[in-house]
């Protein structure tokens, strides 16, 4: 793989490492951390896929090499049914509060 860095449009968040991150609502979130001091910013991307660079390569759970990971989000719902069936999660339907009742299927590969 050969990475290019490309130029910044608008502000964006500095190389850090400790921070917490999470998904909400088709964005992901990123709150402080450390880089040569303590950082308290907080950030917000917009996303449709989330994409995972990096992590630990060396683990003896890891049997995969790329360190690129890709996920499509599933919007968030309440009153849906999931369940493990083999290696995969299956998440069905569920209820939004704009949208109303959905009729979605999504399959999670955990391997």
């Amino acid at each position: 793989c050969l990475w290019t860095a490309l130029p910044q449009s608008s502000p964006c968040p500095s190389d850090r490492y400790k921070h917490a991150c999470c998904s909400y609502d088709g964005a992901v979130y990123v709150l402080g951390g450390r880089d040569n001091s303590c950082l308290g910013d907080f950030w917000k991307y917009s996303i449709g896929f989330l994409y995972v660079f990096g992590g630990m390569w060396d683990s003896a759970y890891t049997g995969q090499r790329c360190p690129l990971w890709v996920f499509d989000v599933p919007s968030n719902r309440k009153g849906h049914s999931a369940v493990v069936l083999g290696s995969a999660m299956l998440v069905y339907g569920g209820f939004m509060d704009i949208k109303g009742s959905l009729q979605e299927f999504w399959s999670l590969n955990l391997l």
